[in-house]
């Protein structure tokens, strides 16, 4: 019984245990299900307010995309429109100082022009005392440039005459000076047969107007329209151009009311006066307003009386044009009067174009009204009312506008939203993306958040996170350590192998190794290695510096200091085969002393831009220019075996471009004619280098370069001087044709006398065997000196190229030009002659015509013509 109530006692004990256990269970599971659901519930509430936050926050991003697309397209079309509007008000506004400065000057012009004419008149005819009986001889010479510098349609002189003073006097005096005027037999004298009254009258008819039907007559010599001057008669006697104008000849300027007002002002003041707007008979068929401009002609200098007039008859249209640019189009002009006449023009670029009459600018442009008004240089008038101004006002129209109003505005405007749409979207699919990685980090987390959780109570779950972190940033600082210690370490490395090479840079004379200790470590770099590297580098260095690749700050960022620059080696070499040249504009100075700066600036650049040009085709070097000293080099940096032959080709085709540039601007009227330039060119060693500083710069120095300016100093104007160095050079080089030995020796300075040559190129000329066979001989060629270089092939020179060629088992020996003979012929030993004349053998010297007919022989010579 024992055991079995042990049994059932223990199983008591561990039944409500057991029990309990499940009961317990369920307690805690339903407490938990309980709880657990409001958990859920906060977090799934969380979740959503997260998400429609989210959701929230970039439908504000996008509105705030599109608002912004809106706003900055708005901006943009308005800042474009903004600029086209600026860039058109400031064209117009430009182009209204132009046509207002030139309303003015023209009207100057033509005034001054006329002013000359006058006091010419006066000068000649006044102590004559014959007024008004004057006829100027050859009036038409003397008028035809006037008219051209006053742009004017016609002039012409028109003495005052009073009915009962002078007239009959005065029409007697026409009548005997008409053949004057056109010739004995022009119409004026000698009626025209083919012609019908009015047309056929002459001279003798005397003074005539025109009556309210446009019918000519007899003047009668009194116009009670004039105030002051109502028996006064202006006829036009002596006019230019003749042709076509010949029946205005006697016609009283006065009885036309419009010329009548500008006539009195005139006489009154005794200055000149503009008429109001006309329609000249020539103009019949067309309306073109015109104007006439009277200038007074004085009995005598000094004196106040009026006894005749100079007349300018212009048109405004010409008067108006060739004012503004080709690219201005559209530009409104309205010309009005103080008569009241109005008349509308339109200026586009050098053409104008008559609207119409009247203001027939678009209202639309009121707003950019502008207004000029020439008026007469009038002193000293009492009743300026009285005189006829004009005014100008100018309008931009559509036309106008419409140069300056593209589709930009509409162009940035789309291209600022297309960009804004571009953003939007890829902030869309970035959104996209990092969402969906969100999310699968997110269910990463969660997964081995509740491993972690699974594995470890909470208390012990937070102080692994706490640990972990410490333990992520501990190493995140060990490793900042690690890099700030390898960096140091570097730097010092870096330190000690720049010094080793600053060592060995440039060091010729050196000789073993450079050593560095750092910490115990000892770094050893072979001196003669580096010296070999640092003059690579050297020239490397003046070789980047001569193409333009800036200055040594930007190749080289330690010259940067002033420690630097002292300590570290110069860039410098020493080139032995050089060639410079100086050139110099003779008579530069004289004439820049007589010329504006632009005009100064004009010449220099044109020809220093050429010389620029073949540099940079010959692969020549330009050193820079002194004022009108041009200074370049071959050699430098890299070797040029021909180096003295490829700089007088230089100075070839740099003086045919010098003469070039002076023709040019000669016909210019900027008088370069007589300017020329001379060359001088010297070869030989030159020390180059760098010259660091502020300002750093490439400089050569010996007296190679002191000894190329003495050969351009010392030369002579278009002339091309080289010192015996460069001419062994050139002959080397087997271009002695060139050189010509200059007759006297020069005296350089620092140099005492040397021997120098004149440089010029040679041409080709050929002869045919069967001229040179033939005892005579043709040739076509112009009036000029030449001379022919004679080659001919030496006997021992051919002989030796025969036994060379046996020896070598080759049957045809190679021939070769070893000597050289030089005959002068010119063309004062036969004659000038006409091209394409026959000259007889003759007429040479026996020996010349002896070495002619032989076979063996390259004839050369300095003219381009076939003989």
């Amino acid at each position: 019984m024992v055991p079995k109530s042990s049994s059932e006692s223990t199983g008591a004990t561990a039944s409500p245990v057991a029990d309990r256990a499940p009961s317990q269970s369920r307690r805690s599971s339903t407490s938990s299900v309980d709880a657990a659901v409001p958990v859920e519930d906060a977090h799934e509430v969380a979740r959503r307010h997260q998400d429609r936050r989210v959701c929230y926050i970039r439908s504000a991003l996008v509105l705030a995309l599109v608002v912004a697309a809106a706003v900055v397209a708005t901006f943009a079309g308005l800042y474009v429109k903004t600029d086209e509007n600026a860039n058109f008000e400031m064209q117009y506004n430009d182009s209204v100082v132009k046509v207002g400065e030139q309303f003015q000057y023209r009207l100057d012009v033509k005034r001054d022009s006329i002013m000359t004419f006058s006091y010419m008149i006066t000068s000649r005819y006044g102590p004559l005392g014959v007024w008004p009986n004057v006829t100027i001889p050859d009036f038409q010479e003397q008028t035809d440039g006037i008219l051209r510098i006053a742009n004017g349609r016609a002039l012409s002189f028109n003495p005052i005459i009073t009915q009962d003073v002078n007239r009959l006097e005065w029409e007697a005096h026409a009548t005997e000076s008409a053949w004057i005027l056109g010739g004995e037999d022009s119409i004026l004298v000698v009626p025209d047969p083919n012609a019908t009254w009015p047309d056929n009258r002459t001279v003798s008819f005397g003074i005539y107007s025109r009556d309210a039907d446009m019918n000519v007559i007899y003047d009668p010599g009194y116009d009670p329209d004039s105030e002051d001057y109502s028996d006064v008669m202006v006829p036009v006697w002596q006019i230019a151009p003749f042709a076509g104008n010949e029946r205005a000849v006697m016609f009283n300027l006065h009885s036309e009311i419009n010329r009548m007002q500008a006539l009195d002002n005139m006489m009154t003041y005794g200055v000149p006066s503009l008429t109001a707007i006309l329609q000249l008979v020539q103009d019949k068929d067309n309306i073109r307003p015109s104007a006439i401009l009277f200038y007074p002609v004085f009995d005598a200098f000094g004196s106040n009386e009026v006894v005749g007039s100079v007349s300018l008859v212009f048109s405004w249209d010409t008067f108006l044009n060739s004012i503004l640019p080709d690219y201005i189009k559209g530009m409104v002009c309205v010309l009005s009067a103080s008569t009241g006449q109005v008349y509308s023009y339109t200026i586009s670029g050098h053409n104008v174009d008559f609207m119409g009459e009247g203001d027939l600018h678009d209202p639309n442009y009121d707003e950019y009204k502008e207004k000029v008004e020439a008026r007469l240089l009038l002193e000293g008038q009492d009743d300026v009312g009285k005189f006829i101004t004009y005014t100008l006002t100018m309008y931009p129209s559509e036309e106008f506008e419409d140069q300056y109003s593209t589709n930009k505005p509409a162009v940035y405007a789309a291209g600022a939203v297309l960009i804004f749409l571009f953003t939007a979207g890829l902030f869309l699919l970035y959104d996209h993306l990092v969402e969906d990685r969100q999310q699968k980090t997110s269910r990463l987390a969660t997964q081995r958040g509740n491993i972690v959780d699974a594995m470890f109570p909470a208390a012990f779950r937070d102080r692994l996170y706490k640990n972990q972190a410490i333990a992520e940033r501990q190493r995140r600082q060990s490793r900042a350590e690690n890099l700030r210690g390898s960096s140091r370490g570097s730097a010092e490395l870096e330190q000690v192998d720049t010094e080793s090479n600053i060592e060995g840079v440039g060091t010729s004379v050196i000789s073993g190794s450079t050593t560095k200790s750092i910490g115990g470590t000892v770094i050893k770099r072979n001196s003669s290695t580096l010296s070999s590297a640092g003059k690579k580098i050297k020239l490397k260095h003046i070789d980047k510096f001569m193409k333009g690749l800036g200055g040594t700050n930007q190749w080289d960022p330690q010259l940067s200091s002033e420690q630097d620059v002292l300590n570290d080696e110069p860039i410098a070499e020493l080139f032995h085969n050089t060639s410079i040249m100086f050139s110099d504009i003779v008579g530069f100075t004289k004439w820049s002393s007589e010329r504006s700066p632009n005009e100064v600036f004009k010449l220099l650049e044109q020809i220093f831009w050429e010389f620029d040009d073949i540099a940079a085709r010959l692969n020549i070097f330009k050193l820079g220019t002194i004022g009108d000293c041009y200074i370049a080099v071959t050699g430098i940096p890299e070797p040029v075996q021909d180096h003295a032959v490829l700089l007088t080709q230089f100075t070839f085709e740099a003086r045919d471009k010098v003469r070039e540039v002076c023709a040019r601007l000669e016909s210019e009227g900027l008088d370069t004619a007589k300017l020329d330039m001379r060359f001088g060119i010297h070869s030989g060693d030159t020390t180059a280098g760098i010259l660091r500083g502020t300002k750093s710069r490439f400089e050569l120095f010996g007296d190679t370069i002191n000894t190329a300016s003495r050969m351009e100093s010392t030369g002579l104007p278009g002339k091309i001087q080289v010192s015996e160095e460069t001419a062994k050079l050139i002959q080397r080089d087997s271009k002695s044709q060139w050189l010509t030995k200059r007759d006297t020796m020069i005296t350089a300075k620092g140099k005492g006398e040397l021997q120098t040559y004149w440089a010029e190129p040679s041409r080709s000329v050929s002869f045919s065997d069967g001229a040179l066979a033939d005892g005579n001989f043709s040739y076509r060629r112009p009036s000029l000196q030449g001379f022919f270089a004679l080659r001919h092939l030496s006997e021992s020179g051919e002989s030796k190229d025969k036994d060379n060629a046996e020896e070598s088992g080759n049957s045809t020996p190679t021939s070769r030009r070893s000597s050289v003979e030089l005959m002068d012929v010119t063309v004062e030993d036969v004659g000038e002659r006409d091209v394409g004349s026959e000259l007889d053998s003759s007429e040479f010297d026996p020996d010349f015509v002896k070495l002619m007919s032989r076979k063996d022989l390259t004839v050369e010579s300095s003219v381009d013509e076939k003989v």
